[in-house]
């Protein structure tokens, strides 16, 4: 969902942040400590330019935030979308045997 531009901005700040949205980016405002900023700054360069450095923040980051059960059907689409496993071509089959004859008495 885009955001509708806020009243008094200026053309080409608008321009900007369609283009973005459409590109799959979210605008996110954090308050870090003033030694922080370069360094979060940093982290979203490489997140927002995509490839090998994109990759190492994020299996960086992975060990420190824990992933949430999903609660939405939107999220466990998103989380299933994100698995490395996409684009695999993989055969999953289910044990169709009966199983084992036990003593229960």
């Amino acid at each position: 969902m885009v955001r509708e531009p806020e009243e008094g901005s200026k053309p080409r700040v608008i321009r900007h942040r369609v283009r973005a949205a459409a590109e799959g980016l979210r605008r996110v405002e954090v308050a870090v400590p003033a030694n922080d900023i370069g360094l979060v700054k940093a982290v979203a360069g490489a997140l927002r330019s995509g490839g090998d450095d994109a990759r190492k923040v994020r299996e960086a980051f992975a060990s420190m935030t824990a992933m949430k059960p999903a609660r939405t059907g939107a999220e466990l689409l998103s989380f299933l979308r994100a698995s490395p496993l996409v684009g695999e071509d993989l055969t999953i089959e289910r044990d169709r045997t009966t199983g084992r004859v036990i003593d229960l008495g």
